[in-house]
């Protein structure tokens, strides 16, 4: 009698240069494609508008940080064109196997994850140039604020949950303009209302974290000749009793930046159908979890 094995499927040298490859090639379509270049223009143009906005303590700090959600949506859209493609026939000879083709096409995003890079660093650079952007109501104000490297880091690791996203909707919803559309809303609400998600305990879950913190100052009617004068302000006014403090925290943004790290993981095991998909999907939820519970831990 004749015993015959089967060898188990394995990922050769041969197979790694092919999925090297499809990276490059998806990279190479991802970046050509128009949504994320229209995406960088509005998010240029909206960042040049909100970098002298005065209408609260805090609006430029916030709005020139949260312009990045327009290029956002541009990267999750040019993730679905790409991971659209997964639905196309391919030939049972082809070199690489589904899983290994999602793999490769996340590769591939890593080139809006340098693209983004790029936006921010010379975006930091711009405002170190200009001096900075204003924060805080006089006597507590100053128009030199800076963000913190943990705040910069948090729209490139946006940019690869966006990539993530875009698989992912495409892969639950297998239709690309019901994808288009579940994304652009998802980027929308939490982009143009990112403060509503910024209240309480909300902030540790949201996926765009926007700082600074108002923290209320006692009794409210303190003279604010007596604050500290290293102490940003938020002066009383229709939606606040009292003075508050504006505080940036780069442990919360740092811990923040790890739970999106997670979310990350989180979408990468639902759009990647493999072996790894239980353990990414364990891996992600408890390092959510703790994130939760770091950002709790250090929010003032």
């Amino acid at each position: 009698m004749t015993i015959t094995t089967v060898a188990r499927p394995r990922v050769d040298s041969s197979s790694r240069s092919a999925i090297l490859a499809l990276a490059r090639i998806e990279g190479r379509l991802m970046l050509r494609h128009p949504a994320p270049w229209i995406g960088l223009a509005l998010t240029v143009w909206l960042a040049l508008t909100s970098v002298d906005n005065d209408s609260w303590a805090s609006a430029a700090y916030e709005d020139v940080l949260t312009s990045v959600s327009l290029l956002l949506i541009g990267v999750s859209v040019s993730s679905i064109y790409a991971f659209a493609r997964e639905h196309t026939p391919v030939s049972e000879d082809a070199p690489v196997r589904p899983a290994q083709r999602s793999a490769a096409r996340l590769l591939g995003g890593l080139s809006l994850v340098a693209l983004m890079a790029v936006v921010i660093g010379m975006g930091a650079v711009w405002l170190r140039v200009r001096g900075g952007v204003r924060l805080g109501d006089e006597p507590g104000r100053t128009e030199h604020a800076y963000y913190t490297a943990p705040e910069l880091l948090q729209p490139i690791l946006l940019a690869a949950f966006a990539v993530a996203l875009g698989a992912a909707a495409v892969h639950l919803l297998r239709h690309k303009i019901a994808s288009l559309i579940v994304v652009f809303l998802y980027w929308f609400v939490f982009g143009a209302w990112y403060w509503i998600f910024n209240l309480g305990a909300m902030r540790w879950v949201t996926t765009m974290q926007i700082q600074p913190l108002f923290v209320k100052i006692e009794p409210a009617n303190t003279d604010p000749a007596t604050f500290p004068s290293t102490w940003r302000l938020s002066a009383p006014g229709v939606d606040q009793d009292g003075w508050e403090r504006l505080v940036i925290s780069p442990g919360l943004a740092a811990w923040h930046d790890v739970y999106l790290i997670a979310l990350t993981t989180l979408a990468i095991a639902i759009a990647v159908p493999s072996r790894f998909r239980r353990p990414l999907a364990i891996v992600g939820s408890l390092l959510a979890v703790a994130a939760v519970v770091m950002q709790q831990s250090v929010t003032p």
